[in-house]
């Protein structure tokens, strides 16, 4: 019987601890979307800001991050308009992934 208990709480305890792990990618990605918005001007689809978080491995402000956004803004100041930009960036692993961001529209 406290097998079953230990497994119960083990359970517990490692789902809480996923749920906390999606919200540490959220928040990055909200705030790689705001930095990207504010150093360079594109403003990017919250569900872009979001594969490109999960893609590169986005858990903090460190390493994937800074990155990630001087290629966006590198793509930016060659005048690129398009609906989308393609950058190539170094995850959590360094490992170069390629990440498709769509532009959001100008309320969004």
């Amino acid at each position: 019987m406290k097998l079953h208990i230990l497994g119960a709480v083990a359970l517990i305890l490692s789902a809480t601890g996923h749920a906390q792990a999606d919200d540490r990618t959220a928040a990055t990605a909200n705030s790689f979307r705001a930095i990207t918005k504010s150093a360079c001007g594109f403003n990017m689809t919250p569900a872009s800001a979001m594969r490109a978080a999960s893609t590169l491995g986005m858990l903090d402000l460190r390493e994937p991050l800074i990155p990630a956004m001087l290629e966006v803004c590198k793509e930016e100041i060659k005048g690129n308009e398009s609906k989308t930009i393609e950058i190539r960036v170094p995850d959590n692993h360094k490992v170069m992934r390629k990440v498709v961001l769509e532009r959001a529209k100008w309320w969004q």
